[in-house]
């Protein structure tokens, strides 16, 4: 009687568990499916992604060869071509050193706009900031320091990891465009501001000295070439005894005894 009532018990589980295989069942291998699929792609991506690094490890290679040897023009357009279709860091890589020929052959505004693009693909503030930076440094030998006053304000604040060297480009800039005032002011907190590279520091020490000792020099130009005025009201009131001799004087001087 006991057998019989477990193996009732047996079938009415497996009545039971046929039922949720039929119901859920093709949700179940749907999952596993989805699953399978998903983990498959990804590795398909992961192995895409790596044969396309390689590949453009080898092109950047090429490049970087090329440039050595002097063939500057192959290696600009190999580095171009490699930004198109190269993962997002070898492209930026690539756009700064094609930047760095477009400078060697004189190419400055080529150069910056290059270093933009480099900016605008990296994902990191340091490597963003870093290419902004090199731009502004070429607009400032270029002489074009509003651009640069204008490119360097988003890297001065707190969190720009170029903070000081942005700060310091800044205070060149109006130093060359003649504000002294807000060059000297810039150049003394970086002087004396904790926290402030050395390097950074050490520059900055060095132009106020230079500026110092300009204004010194700037004051003694302008006292030499300040003509004295004769007044001549007291020319007019001299006595005549300071530009003629008298009689006695003059006799004295023909007839000594």
């Amino acid at each position: 009687m006991v057998d019989f009532i477990n193996e009732v018990e047996e079938e009415l589980r497996k009545d039971k568990y046929n039922e949720l295989l039929r119901k859920y069942g093709p949700y179940l291998l749907a999952l596993i499916f989805v699953i399978i699929a998903a983990t498959g792609f990804r590795e398909y991506r992961v192995y895409k992604t790596t044969k396309i690094a390689k590949a453009a490890s080898a092109s950047y290679v090429s490049a970087d060869e090329m440039e050595k040897k002097g063939e500057l023009q192959k290696a600009l357009s190999k580095y171009m071509a490699l930004s198109k279709v190269a993962p997002t860091g070898y492209s930026a890589l690539s756009l700064e050193r094609a930047a760095g020929i477009k400078v060697r052959l004189g190419d400055y505004a080529g150069a910056v706009s290059l270093f933009d693009q480099a900016a605008s693909k990296y994902s990191d503030r340091l490597h963003k900031d870093l290419a902004a930076l090199k731009a502004a440094y070429l607009l400032m030998d270029d002489g074009k320091y509003a651009d640069v006053e204008l490119r360097t304000k988003p890297l001065t604040d707190e969190e720009g990891p170029y903070r000081d060297l942005a700060q310091e480009l800044q205070a060149q800039a109006a130093l060359k465009s003649g504000d002294v005032e807000r060059a000297k002011k810039t150049f003394t907190y970086l002087a004396n501001a904790p926290g402030v590279q050395a390097g950074v520091k050490a520059r900055a020490g060095q132009a106020l000295a230079l500026m110092k000792a300009a204004h010194k020099e700037e004051k003694p130009e302008e006292t030499r070439n300040v003509t004295p005025q004769v007044d001549e009201g007291s020319r007019a009131k001299r006595p005549n005894s300071e530009a003629v001799p008298d009689k006695e004087n003059s006799k004295t001087m023909q007839d000594p005894q």
